[in-house]
Parts: structure tokens; C-alpha cells; sequence
């Protein structure tokens, strides 16, 4: 970690001359570790200004780009006959060529890598919910191991990824999120965890998951969903009232599929 050789490196410097000058060992201790956390503080705050601006330019990107897929959309919906197949493979053509553009722009981070202990991961986890984004899904499984999953749609992503894998691992690792989600930072979570447990068939878990869900979330969605398996009406179960928040997960299709039909990123 070259911030902390760096820092340490300053800090001995300055706690050796300052010694000298000053003819006391304890302040020269004192000035060298100061030295040493400013020098700290000075090297985390030029790496994550360089990042922000590579993030505020992504992110400019990605709003132009999802502007002109919106007004692409609108012209062609105003077209009678217009196949919503045709229209769904025109927006995912633009979102992907945009997401390769913004993957792209992240590589120039690399260079900070070694001044930043979690950059790397922080980036590897972008890289991979835009992977994931765009369907390409045996990168983003390339990277899940190197990212954070500190918020609920990098950590549904994964969790949905194990699903499709039937990695066993699963359940620990969304019990493990599952401890710190309540608000609506939690929905997702216990919606994708309640889901995946109905499809397996575990019903009774998947009932007091929710009845845990209430004291934590008190989400419209997640009680229909408790009410219908109190009921023993597993059949219908449905997240889809969350909309793109869960399709974004690509675990199902929505019925109506032109209700997907504008920029998601």
C-alpha cells in the first residue's frame, strides 16, 4: 500500500530533522506521526477526487446517453406497427454500447489501485453491476469475488447469480445481508430472499421471513406476499408490484414487456 510506506516513509524524515532542530526526540515523534496523518489524509483526498471525477463523467455519460435512448423510444412508439421486440433489442443495443463506453472509462483508475486499499474493489463492484446490467453475466461472475457488497443491488445481484448457479453458499450469504436490511434499503433483499425460498419450496421459511420483513421494512409488497402465504396461496406470490427493481434482476419477465421499453442504468 503505497499511501502507508509513503506517510511512514515522510513521518520518519520528519521526526528525525525536526528532532534534530528542535534537540528533543519526543517532539520529533510528534511531528512525525503528524506528518505521517496528514500525509495520510492529503494522498486519500487527491485518489478520491480522482475518482468523483471519473464517476461525475460516467455518470454524465450514461444520463446523456439515457435521454437520447428516451427520446429514440418516444419516436418510435409514435410509429404505428412498431414490433416491441424490435424496439426492446434497440434500447439494449444503445444501454450496452453505453455501459462498454463507461467500463471503458473506469480502466483509467487502475493507476490508483495501489494508493487506495479498497479502490479496486469499489471499482470491480461498478464494473460488475454494469456487467450485470447489460445481461453479461459470466463477467460479472468473474468479479463477484473481488467486490463489495455493502448495498442491497450489489448484494441482490450476487445472491441472484448464486441462485442460477445453486451455489450453497446462498443462504449464508443472504441471512448475512439480511441482518443489517431494514427501510427501504432492505425491500429488495427480503423480496429476492422470500422469492427464491417459495421457488424451492421451503414455504414456511419463507412466511416468517416475512413476518421479519414487517418489523424491519413494513413494505405493501412484501405484506401481500406474507398475507398470500398465511393464506396457502403460494401460486400467487408475485413481486412484480416493485417493478424494475425487481426485473432489474432478470430472475423473471414482466408480462407486459413494453413496460421495459426505456433506458435502465
Amino acid at each position: 500500500m503505497l499511501t502507508l510506506f509513503t506517510a511512514v516513509i515522510l513521518g520518519l524524515i520528519a521526526a528525525f530533522f525536526s528532532g534534530q532542530a528542535l534537540n528533543n526526540t519526543s517532539w520529533g515523534a510528534i511531528i512525525g506521526i503528524a506528518v505521517m496523518v496528514i500525509c495520510q489524509i492529503l494522498i486519500g483526498l487527491f485518489v478520491r477526487r480522482q475518482v468523483n471525477k471519473v464517476n461525475q463523467t460516467i455518470q454524465a455519460q450514461l444520463q446523456e446517453v439515457q435521454n437520447k435512448i428516451q427520446r429514440k423510444i418516444n419516436m418510435m412508439q409514435q410509429k404505428p406497427g412498431m414490433s416491441p421486440k424490435f424496439l426492446q433489442s434497440t434500447v439494449e443495443k444503445e444501454q450496452t454500447q453505453a455501459v462498454h463506453k463507461a467500463l471503458a472509462m473506469t480502466e483509467g483508475l487502475k493507476r490508483y489501485y495501489l494508493w487506495s486499499p479498497l479502490l479496486s474493489k469499489q471499482i470491480n463492484t461498478m464494473k460488475m453491476m454494469f456487467h450485470y446490467q447489460i445481461k453479461e453475466f459470466a463477467q460479472a461472475d468473474a468479479l463477484m469475488d473481488k467486490c463489495l457488497f455493502f448495498d442491497p443491488t450489489s448484494s441482490a445481484m450476487r445472491i441472484a447469480r448464486m441462485y442460477r448457479k445453486n451455489d450453497p453458499a446462498l443462504d449464508k450469504f443472504a441471512k448475512s445481508k439480511l441482518k443489517r436490511a431494514k427501510g427501504d434499503s432492505g425491500v429488495l433483499l427480503y423480496a429476492l430472499y422470500s422469492w427464491i425460498l417459495v421457488k424451492r419450496g421451503e414455504l414456511d421459511a419463507a412466511r416468517n421471513l416475512l413476518a421479519d420483513s414487517k418489523k424491519r421494512c413494513d413494505n405493501e409488497v412484501l405484506n401481500a406476499n406474507w398475507e398470500r402465504l398465511a393464506n396457502d396461496k403460494a401460486k400467487n406470490f408475485s413481486n412484480a408490484a416493485l417493478g424494475e427493481m425487481w426485473y432489474m434482476l432478470y430472475l423473471e419477465e414482466p408480462k407486459v414487456k413494453t413496460q421495459r421499453m426505456r433506458p435502465q442504468f
